[in-house]
């Protein structure tokens, strides 16, 4: 199963480049799968279509997803593989309305709580993080990526004191994962040669039709 996932990382870190390469690596392995993917800096496809949505639209792309996992609470049997991305998460919530931002809050601690035996996943990108940016707890169903060297508050937010002191300033395109419980662990993304390629894998799936398409955008 593939876990839901926050990515922090500040601009130059390599957070974006990673964040293609994991979507990419998921639309290549499960031929199957949805890609929903809301980007609030426009800034991750040359090119918009399909379950793509920028800046403004992203809470357009956000209840599209949100659709698709009421369905399956309320008895769709689909169960194709699905995955949200929200890709500068806090500078989102930031845009809002408090009211608003809070009941952004609580949907996704609805989805951080339930999508997984649904087979359905989240993964939120932002340059920093704090516990207030979840509601009820949902915090503590995300694992941890630190791309580069993250704020120590952002660090302290999500992890103990000593998993914090052991996460130390990274070049960029490396930094530490903390994954079920574990203590934190190095990472370094890979390079890609060919981020065309990498491109059109992702567009593909955010272009894939499926069981539900009728809560779809396409």
């Amino acid at each position: 199963m593939f876990p839901n996932l926050l990515i922090l990382g500040n601009s130059g870190s390599g957070k974006s480049y990673a964040i293609k390469l994991l979507l990419a690596r998921i639309a290549l392995q499960i031929p199957d799968s949805r890609l929903w993917v809301c980007d609030y800096k426009n800034e991750l496809l040359t090119q918009s279509t399909g379950r793509y949505w920028g800046y403004k639209d992203v809470l357009d792309g956000f209840n599209d997803f949100f659709n698709v996992f009421e369905d399956r609470l309320n008895g769709s049997p689909d169960r194709t593989f699905c995955l949200l991305l929200i890709d500068e998460y806090v500078s989102w919530l930031s845009s809002m309305e408090k009211r608003d931002a809070e009941e952004i809050k609580k949907r996704i601690a609805q989805l951080l709580f339930m999508v997984r035996s649904l087979n359905m996943h989240v993964i939120l990108g932002a340059q920093r993080g704090m516990a207030d940016n979840f509601s009820h707890g949902s915090r503590d169903c995300l694992n941890i990526i630190f791309m580069g060297s993250p704020s120590r508050e952002s660090i302290r937010s999500f992890a103990t004191g000593e998993e914090a002191e052991a996460i130390k300033p990274c070049n960029r395109g490396s930094g530490y994962i903390l994954f079920d419980g574990r203590p934190p662990k190095g990472i370094t993304v890979p390079t890609m040669q060919d981020m065309e390629k990498v491109q059109k894998i992702i567009l593909d799936g955010i272009s894939r039709q499926g069981g539900n398409e009728n809560a779809c955008t396409t």
